[in-house]
């Protein structure tokens, strides 16, 4: 059987293999003015070698998890290797330490809790990778190392490409045992490359890995927008000659066109319970915000002002939309309730604002803001307050999209030649470059998280 690219609703088996009455404790909070990053050492994981496998399964898995955990901001990385020169100065794990391979996925009787303690580690991740009838098998658990007891253990089972996916889902599981919040550590970014030669439409983990194309139209494909379930996109693409709107099935690969009117059907957002579509139309000749169901049917103009009005996002709660017009006389943000009613410009100063996109709790709006003859991603308050340029050290920077948690947000920005696309925190201190091939990365989108 053919395997297909829309792959990311890969089934990987998982297991629970015990916990403890310590899972139910908050151990970050996050929200807390006295919040300080948790100590947490991965004993670096074991597997098969390959000469395959020129760089070891285990290692990568590890530097997977490491990387995740690095990212969100709420862990302070304990060096596994002042562990092992804790309890041998010759650098080689001993047998009774806890980095046994033999150990790794066993309980809490084979982890020498005092000396990860020692180190500074409150917290600890251990686990191992096999073989077994052509699976690959990942297990792991993360113990408290204070109350030397185990906070919940995972076994998942699937294919060897399934390996990244594995450590992301263990991620979401460390963090939502220590945070009590969901991660977002198996969502996707779609996004827009020429790397063809062309303009299509691709996806990728989160972090940059596994990239797929979902487009094949060797034409122009544009504001690729995830649906609130993640299965679908809507984009804009030039295939037949005019800017079209589509929508296509990731799961299935069917692809259906919903708005051909004459003139733009462009920068498509959906709404938040998936009834709708705002979009961009210039059908009656200036560019006005519009709502469509997305079988096409049901069609509402939503602004009808002498200017031009685009790019539209609702606000989670649907109950507004955000877009950009001219109407001030140079591109600036307003909002509007969803009906089109009760306009308000959000922000007074620069003189092009654009790219809106309402953050998942509905607090902040971020957008493209021309300062200083740079564009920057900036946000601000829905009611205009609390401006902040994100990116003021970074070359130009455009379409800002939102992680489900509202942590983050990704970008496109011509930093290191580009453009590529980069992922910066809702607080502008840590930056992560997710894109390196040529071609130009542009327009990033972020899916939600998944429901299993």
């Amino acid at each position: 059987m053919k395997k297909s690219v829309f792959i990311f609703w890969v089934v990987i088996f998982c297991t629970w293999i015990g916990g403890s009455a310590a899972e139910a404790k908050v151990y970050i909070d996050i929200q807390s003015p006295s919040f300080r990053k948790f100590p947490i050492a991965i004993s670096p994981f074991q597997a098969p070698v390959s000469p395959s496998d020129p760089m070891k399964l285990g290692e990568r898995a590890t530097d997977i998890l490491n990387s995740d955990l690095d990212l969100c901001g709420f862990f302070d990385l304990v060096d596994p290797k002042s562990f092992t020169a804790s309890v041998n100065p010759n650098g080689s794990p001993s047998s009774s330490s806890g980095n046994d391979p033999e150990a790794a996925g066993q309980g809490k009787e084979s982890v020498d809790f005092r000396g990860w303690a020692n180190i500074g580690a409150e917290a600890l991740v251990v686990g191992e990778i096999a073989y077994k009838e052509r699976s690959l098998i990942f297990e792991a658990r993360l113990f408290d190392v204070v109350q030397e007891e185990l906070i919940v253990g995972k076994r998942y089972t699937g294919e060897i490409t399934d390996l990244s996916r594995m450590m992301h889902r263990f991620a979401d599981e460390i963090l939502l045992a220590m945070t009590g919040q969901e991660g977002f550590f198996q969502t996707k970014i779609v996004f827009v490359s020429k790397a063809t030669g062309y303009k299509e439409i691709y996806l990728m983990d989160f972090d940059g890995r596994n990239i797929v194309q979902v487009t094949r139209h060797q034409s122009i494909c544009l504001s690729p927008r995830f649906s609130p379930d993640g299965t679908k996109i809507a984009f804009t693409s030039y295939k037949s000659g005019n800017p079209d709107l589509y929508i296509k099935d990731l799961r299935t690969g069917e692809e259906r066109c919903i708005s051909s009117y004459p003139g733009l059907n462009f920068s498509p957002a959906w709404s938040p319970d998936g009834t709708q579509l705002a979009l961009t139309l210039s059908k009656d000749g200036q560019s006005e915000v519009y709502t469509i169901h997305p079988d096409g049917s049901g069609l509402v103009r939503l602004t009808d002002h002498p200017a031009i009005d685009v790019s539209p996002t609702w606000s989670p709660d649907g109950r507004k939309i955000a877009f950009v017009s001219n109407r001030g006389g140079n591109p600036q943000i307003y909002t509007m309730d969803a009906d089109g009613q009760n306009v308000q410009r959000v922000f007074f100063e620069g003189d092009y604002n654009t790219e809106p996109a309402w953050s998942p709790h509905g607090d902040l709006i971020a957008f493209n803001s021309k300062i200083g003859g740079n564009h920057n991603i900036c946000t601000i308050r829905p009611d205009g307050t609390d401006f902040k340029i994100l990116t003021a050290n970074l070359e130009r920077c455009e379409t800002p999209a939102w992680s489900p948690d509202g942590h983050f947000l990704t970008f496109s920005s011509t930093r290191d030649g580009g453009p590529h696309i980069f992922l910066i925190d809702a607080e502008g201190t840590r930056l992560k470059k997710l894109t390196f091939r040529l071609g130009g990365n542009t327009s990033p989108n972020w899916s939600p998280r998944y429901k299993e």
